[in-house]
């Protein structure tokens, strides 16, 4: 655990971004494995703020919709992002932008595991499920996701809030920089999730 935090915490974007994607898909696939055995079949449907999106008949006004709504998680991991953590011995702080984003992964994997969206389909095999998310052209969640995950890495360093222990230093917003990688990484993601959303309109 120690070494994924090291990973996750480190200058280098690209190496963030690897151990991200990595951790996404075992984190993944392993809860939506979990949750088809264990849990009910559609017990999260209607109960996520994405699936209850009012569709229009308008691809435009329907896409701009699911996206407004699915900038709520970014909302949630730019403030996580603003507290970041590490422990004496540690090289550098740990973001709790991770935290919020491997929560909302694991949100997506149970909605998937349990075939909770709120369209009415029958519900493929587990296999069917896993595989289906890799359909890049039909399904959203995999443009969605990878979209939150490049924002996720991207501004793990801006913490405004650093605890190292039982010590906290508070930066101002002033000290906030981005590099130019960064920059252009925040901006695909956000280009992710609006394809995402024009997906899940036209797929709807």
């Amino acid at each position: 655990m120690s070494f994924l935090k090291e990973k996750l915490s480190s200058h280098d974007l690209k190496e963030r971004i690897i151990y991200s994607l990595f951790i996404f898909f075992v984190l993944f696939i392993s809860i939506t494995i979990l949750s088809y055995y264990i849990l009910p079949q559609g017990i999260l449907k209607g109960k996520i703020p994405s699936s209850n999106v009012e569709v229009s008949n308008n691809l435009v006004i329907s896409t701009l919709r699911i996206f407004a709504v699915n900038l709520i998680s970014v909302i949630f991991i730019f403030i996580g992002s603003l507290f970041n953590q590490k422990r004496n011995g540690e090289k550098n702080y740990y973001s709790i932008a991770y935290n919020v984003f491997f929560m909302l992964i694991s949100i997506n994997a149970i909605t998937l595991g349990t075939w909770s969206f709120s369209v009415e389909t029958q519900a493929p095999s587990l296999i069917d499920r896993l595989l289906g998310m890799f359909n890049i052209i039909k399904r959203a969640g995999l443009w969605e996701i990878i979209g939150q995950l490049f924002i996720t890495c991207s501004i793990s360093h801006i913490g405004l809030l650093l605890t190292n222990d039982k010590e906290t230093i508070t930066r101002s917003i002033k000290s906030i920089k981005l590099s130019k990688s960064e920059i252009v990484c925040i901006i695909l993601g956000f280009i992710f999730m609006l394809i995402g959303a024009l997906v899940e309109s036209i797929a709807i």
